[in-house]
């Protein structure tokens, strides 16, 4: 009973992640196509996004330990199914809050002069992160990810983080990398910034995590 808690939660929270992340990529296209501005990122950038993550963070959730008090918990009904309330509501928020701050950083990089390429750089490496910090916040669907053992991590999460904070300084600032995805190198600052937003987003998601878990108490 134990284990199997623990492997519905882990398929849970591979799908917690996986549908509002590309959630968040999909709504921030979508509205570039229906207002008619220019696309946040290429095609073949949003194809390294869905690479570099999906082969990495998403399959790092699988090998969550349990949480806390697994045991302690009332059994789920038989007939409950993956997307429970709470899971749908996160789909519909996460990809609305990665789709304004991704095109709240695109707009800001335009109107601060910079140029596409480095425009929609920006956008990559700040999608990348959100979903970074979304991670730490989604291993803990029952508790607060406001802990020393959640900052951890586990060896796999730690990881996939490795491997996608290195694609994604190749992605940035490798010659080669600027000739296959159309990518510009950025500035300390610019990065100092895309990390500080993706900070913020773990905060006001957590916060939204405490208070939506009660509300949704069937969960």
């Amino acid at each position: 009973v134990h284990e199997g808690r623990t492997v519905h939660d882990n398929i849970r929270k591979v799908v917690g992640w996986t549908l509002p992340t590309n959630g968040g990529e999909a709504v921030t296209v979508i509205l570039a196509i229906l207002f008619g501005f220019t696309m946040p990122m290429s095609p073949v950038q949003i194809l390294w996004v869905n690479l570099i993550l999906a082969a990495t963070l998403g399959l790092a959730l699988a090998f969550e330990p349990s949480e806390d008090g697994v045991m302690r918990r009332q059994p789920r009904k038989p007939d409950a199914g993956l997307l429970t309330p709470f899971i749908l509501w996160r789909v519909v928020f996460v990809s609305l809050l990665f789709a304004a701050i991704s095109l709240g950083v695109f707009f800001w990089a335009l109107g601060a002069g910079r140029d596409l390429e480095t425009a929609r750089t920006m956008v990559v490496n700040m999608l990348v992160v959100l979903e970074i910090f979304y991670l730490f916040s989604v291993r803990y669907l029952h508790m607060t990810s406001f802990t020393l053992k959640g900052v951890r991590g586990t060896k796999a999460v730690l990881i996939a983080l490795f491997v996608v904070v290195l694609g994604q300084f190749a992605f940035t600032y490798l010659p080669f990398m600027h000739t296959v995805f159309g990518s510009r190198p950025l500035t300390i600052a610019e990065g100092v910034m895309i990390v500080t937003l993706g900070a913020a987003s773990f905060v006001l998601l957590e916060v939204e995590k405490h208070f939506m878990r009660h509300r949704f108490s069937s969960e």
